[in-house]
């Protein structure tokens, strides 16, 4: 375990769980954390994308051999331990998509630039804590976050169902709460090619209801972690109703 996951604070991804249930939000704090394909690749797109030069030394390129070969014996014994080993086609993959996000980065012209480091805060009498992609300066002198996000589709119009459905407006108030920073930007890239990517500044509003929605996660955390008591869904019996749009017009 990571020195950053035994922080014991309400973070982003707990405080998603925690809105579904107390219960979703214990069983993602004692889930077996698994390297699975995509994390993997997930993040080693924000390593090329925020920090290319400490890519290419820390990610090599395996050779295109059978891997009970000799070569690849030898390759593998010039390698430390816990160093990721991709192929030429990820190779090329994870730069095409770095080398779109870069060009967003270029033009917000920041400075003083953080990646990845781990801030924490005391707020509402919990602790929060966090992990952004990057946090600089803008050219007005505003502290401001950026978030890179992979996609489908870049696109204002379905990346903003993006934002709404991954809880991004969520993430953007514990990150903005922590820094203290002005502004919440995202750079979307899209996983395939031509790897197109768009910028975009999470407006007021947005972030408003991102806090409405810490609000209430911190507040739910508070009151289990006073009690000790992590529920799941209601015990109640409760009527439910098929959506508004699974309904047949029969007239």
């Amino acid at each position: 375990m990571s020195q950053y996951e035994q922080i014991k604070a309400l973070n982003y991804s707990g405080a998603k769980q925690i809105l579904r249930s107390p219960l979703h939000y214990q069983a993602f704090l004692n889930a077996e954390k698994k390297d699975t394909p995509a994390l993997r690749m997930g993040r080693l797109v924000h390593l090329a994308s925020l920090q290319y030069d400490v890519f290419k030394s820390e990610v090599h390129v395996g050779p295109d051999v059978d891997k009970r070969s000799k070569e690849w014996k030898e390759f593998k014994a010039g390698i430390a331990d816990g160093v990721d080993i991709i192929t030429a086609d990820e190779n090329a993959e994870i730069t095409a998509i770095a080398k779109s996000v870069h060009g967003c980065l270029a033009d917000l012209k920041l400075t003083e630039c953080e990646y990845e480091q781990s801030w924490e805060s005391h707020y509402n009498g919990i602790n929060i804590k966090g992990r952004p992609d990057l946090v600089g300066k803008n050219p007005e002198g505003e502290t401001v976050v950026v978030d890179v996000k992979t996609t489908t589709d870049a696109s204002i119009e379905h990346f903003a169902k993006d934002i709404a459905a991954y809880k991004y407006h969520l993430q953007a108030a514990f990150y903005l709460e922590m820094t203290s920073a002005k502004k919440f930007y995202i750079v979307a890239v899209e996983k395939e090619p031509p790897y197109a990517s768009a910028t975009y500044l999470l407006s007021d509003d947005s972030i408003q209801e991102g806090k409405r929605l810490m609000d209430k996660a911190v507040n739910i955390y508070k009151m289990c972690d006073t009690f000790g008591n992590w529920p799941g869904y209601s015990d109640e019996v409760r009527s439910i109703t098929i959506p508004k749009w699974a309904f047949t017009d029969i007239s």
